[in-house]
């Protein structure tokens, strides 16, 4: 019976070693596997994060490319013809075309629906402009001068690059509102 005794623990002593070696493998391949999912996840988020960033970069080019048209609309505004105000408004369009690419391509769409829609009813209401300025009726050039203050307002509030933060999201969030005078300009 001695040798019994002596041999159980001996062989509890074993046991636990091998249970210890098993506890001790899967723990290190739990941290493999974590460690894993963690390099992946930062490798996609960059990804995501430099493709928003390019179509961020394309929508503030367009916005640039309207802000010059318009200055140089707004230079010749006592005389402005009908090519210079459809230049204007066929920039409002690829602006807008701009918005829906990085809305669809971005995790921001609150924000993005807002200002598409707000650059929809700008469209339109440009729209009216150079309709009225086809029939014949002059355009306003107080209104065009307050076209061109507002886009510019809105690109000088513009966040310089894009980045999946809060600041981000309140500062593009605050020059959109320069956006919002420019929905009722033919009232």
């Amino acid at each position: 019976m001695v040798k019994l005794c002596v041999r159980e623990p001996y062989v509890e002593l074993t046991m636990m070693k091998k249970q210890s070696k098993i506890i001790i493998v899967v723990v290190v391949l739990l941290i493999i596997a974590a460690s894993t999912f963690v390099f992946i996840e930062n490798s996609i988020s960059k990804k995501e994060l430099e493709v928003n960033s390019q179509y961020y970069t394309g929508f503030v080019a367009r916005v640039q490319k309207l802000d010059n048209t318009l200055s140089q609309t707004s230079e010749l505004s006592s005389n402005i013809d009908v090519e210079q105000m459809f230049d204007v408004y066929t920039s409002i369009i690829l602006v807008n075309d701009r918005l829906t690419l990085l809305k669809e391509n971005s995790k921001n769409s609150p924000e993005l629906n807002v200002l598409i829609n707000d650059f929809l009813i700008f469209r339109d209401e440009y729209g009216y402009l150079v309709r009225d300025q086809l029939k014949g009726k002059h355009a306003d050039s107080e209104i065009l001068i307050k076209v061109a203050e507002q886009v510019k307002l809105f690109l000088n509030n513009l966040p310089k690059e894009y980045k999946n933060s809060k600041e981000f999201s309140d500062q593009f969030s605050k020059a959109s509102e320069h956006i919002k005078p420019l929905l009722h300009l033919n009232f």
